[in-house]
């Protein structure tokens, strides 16, 4: 019997690459449309762009001298020589495609990476750039990561995201049309939204017809305008055991063969204004399998799959 309660992605990785491999982060100087005036200047009100540079980054740094330094660190940790490159930071399709071509080649040519995966926005991927991805996704391992954030349009209003679900929607349909693997980046406890709009995400990602999904509690950074409505009392936020249970409703309705790529995020603890408890990472991990146990469910049950039905390690 299959004992595993959703579709991990270490189990993805084995049965893809037959061993385990490690994701290292890679900056390029990105940018978005909600920063660069094409959509506005103020950014998502959760997003501080600091957030999501990796810690050994600088400015000046190429490619290269970046993957030296974080595969090193993942090598000794790890004892592995297998890596995919993570371009993390901002909208890390959001260049021009020669610029973009020269930066994921670098990457592929540093010794062990074994593909790219690259955070994007539904509405920040230009035909060229994705015929670029369709190219590369011919030679090598590609994964697209769109952070549809949510299936709701008021959240995503509320939120200054700038893009809409029909945005998100088109943007699967594009990149699956041209052979290109996805995962769905989704936020769960958005202020104001309810169980039942959470619910709508996760109905986006079954239908989309994406490989992945990536879970994360709503964060709240330093010098964001989420973080100014907080410190005024205007957000409430999740308690650990809330989220748990938050993430389990949306687990037990994702179809089982697409991967959860994980059940929670971290943020930098330097910047991280709330929830204390998302610190610890490992423990947020542990209270959404236990409440998967508790309540005897797994990936998929909702829609009547068995445990069985969930990929385990070949």
């Amino acid at each position: 019997m299959n004992k595993n309660r959703y579709y991990s992605l270490n189990a993805f990785f084995r049965n893809t690459f037959g061993n385990k491999v490690y994701k290292v982060s890679i900056a390029g100087g990105f940018t978005c449309p909600t920063r660069d005036g094409s959509l506005g200047t103020e950014g998502c009100v959760f997003c501080n762009p600091i957030g999501s540079e990796p810690k050994h980054y600088k400015p000046e740094m190429t490619v290269t001298e970046q993957l030296e330094l974080a595969t090193e660190y993942v090598r000794e940790r790890h004892e592995t020589d297998h890596f995919l490159a993570y371009f993390q930071d901002y909208t890390t399709t959001y260049k021009d495609v020669g610029s973009l071509e020269k930066m994921y080649r670098e990457a592929l040519d540093f010794p062990g990476i074994r593909g790219l995966s690259l955070c994007t926005r539904p509405d920040s991927i230009s035909e060229d750039v994705m015929d670029l991805l369709k190219d590369l996704s011919r030679e090598t391992f590609v994964w697209v990561e769109l952070g549809i954030q949510s299936g709701c349009d008021v959240t995503l209003l509320r939120m200054n995201r700038g893009h809409t679900v029909y945005d998100s929607e088109k943007a699967f349909e594009k990149l699956h049309s041209r052979g290109i693997r996805t995962a769905a980046h989704v936020i769960l406890g958005f202020p104001g939204e309810s169980r039942k709009e959470a619910m709508t995400t996760v109905e986006l990602v079954n239908k989309s017809g994406t490989a992945g999904v990536k879970l994360q509690n709503l964060h709240i950074i330093k010098d964001t305008r989420l973080a100014e409505l907080y410190n005024k009392g205007k957000v409430n936020l999740m308690r650990r055991s809330e989220y748990a249970e938050l993430a389990t409703d949306f687990i037990e309705r994702t179809k089982p063969d697409i991967v959860i790529q994980r059940v929670t995020g971290e943020a930098p603890p330097r910047m991280l204004v709330a929830p204390e408890w998302a610190i610890n990472k490992l423990a947020v991990m542990n209270r959404v399998k236990r409440e998967l146990m508790y309540r005897d469910t797994w990936q998929g049950k909702h829609l009547g799959y068995a445990m069985e039905d969930i990929p385990s390690i070949q």
